[in-house]
């Protein structure tokens, strides 16, 4: 192991230049300030042999930009979010920048926390999919002029927004069972604090006022037999149709439908907000909505590119569209 790290000026003393010499090379700017070839090739040799690192800090110090972003997610266990967080990353990697990643696991407090330690680490802006809704994070946005771009679940007006109508959505969903349910059952996330799912409760209930379907909201628990019980109960009081509002209350719901022989389609219909791979390849296949994951990504990624370059403009909202997939459930 190395007794220290070894410097710019480690290197000028045993070639004989100095250390503006060292750093110009080093940062391809040699042949700018006219250094021999020679000599560049013996700086870069010696870089080399003394297993020279940058210091990330110091260089970022000098050029005012670190080329980082943070990204900030919910609940990377979710596929989700991590097909969200690769698509981000890879895009970011495109355009020259490197992701500092942390997942919140939706837990209220560790997000305000790590959020002020990306800040603290000078990066240049940040993705968020909060957990928490803006009210409570407009104290941590204030510490900072860093651009900041929400994905999936929203700020607010003024800030950059891209994701879908979860209302518009949901509320299309419920046309979307073949026969009208006679009484639909809404099984909603434990976290349903979250804006995007209080918005998809809010289009199921009114697409069911508008359509004179009885509806009733249960909220997931992570004790299955509890869910369980709740959904006999349910089925017992004449449910012939469910929808989950993301795709882990979706696997708990056909599970619970299994331990108490719903037949699907036959009897009971479902219908999952969420896709997820695995749907496909059930049987019957389930029906989901899918949403433009990798768009999402995409497009928070270009505008915070472009963010990045004016401050100023007020934030803009891109509302992408989703895709129904109709399978064997619905």
């Amino acid at each position: 192991m190395k007794e220290k790290r070894v410097s710019l000026q480690d290197i000028a003393d045993l070639v004989g230049v100095s250390k503006a010499t060292v750093s110009f090379v080093l940062n391809g700017r040699g042949d700018e300030f006219n250094i021999s070839p020679k000599t560049q090739q013996l700086i870069k040799d010696k870089a080399k042999e003394l297993l020279y690192v940058p210091n990330f800090f110091a260089r970022s110090l000098r050029q005012g930009t670190t080329k980082t972003i943070g990204l900030v997610l919910a609940d990377i266990s979710n596929t989700f979010y991590a097909e969200l967080c690769k698509t981000i990353q890879e895009k970011l990697h495109d355009k020259g920048y490197n992701t500092f990643i942390v997942n919140t696991n939706e837990d209220l407090d560790l997000e305000k926390t790590l959020m002020r330690e990306l800040i603290q680490r000078s990066i240049d802006g940040m993705i968020i999919s909060p957990c928490n809704k803006i009210d409570a994070l407009i104290p941590i946005l204030h510490e900072t002029h860093i651009p900041v771009v929400f994905a999936d679940r929203p700020g607010d007006d003024q800030a950059d927004f891209v994701g879908v109508d979860n209302e518009k959505e949901a509320q299309k969903l419920i046309s979307s069972f073949s026969v009208t349910p006679k009484k639909l059952v809404v099984i909603s996330p434990k976290t349903d604090q979250v804006e995007t799912i209080e918005k998809r409760q809010e289009g199921a209930r009114k697409a069911c006022q508008l359509e004179t379907i009885p509806v009733s909201f249960i909220h997931d628990i992570d004790d299955q037999d509890t869910l369980d019980q709740s959904i006999k109960k349910e089925l017992d009081a004449g449910a012939d149709a469910f929808l989950a509002l993301n795709n882990r209350v979706a696997f708990k719901t056909l599970a619970s439908l299994k331990r108490w022989n719903a037949v699907i389609p036959k009897n009971v219909r479902f219908i999952s907000f969420d896709d997820n791979e695995a749907f496909s390849y059930m049987n019957p296949p389930v029906s989901a909505l899918r949403q433009p994951v990798q768009h999402i990504g995409i497009e928070s990624v270009e505008r915070m590119i472009d963010r990045l370059s004016e401050k100023k403009t007020p934030g803009k909202h891109l509302l992408l569209s989703c895709e129904f997939i109709p399978r064997g459930t619905h």
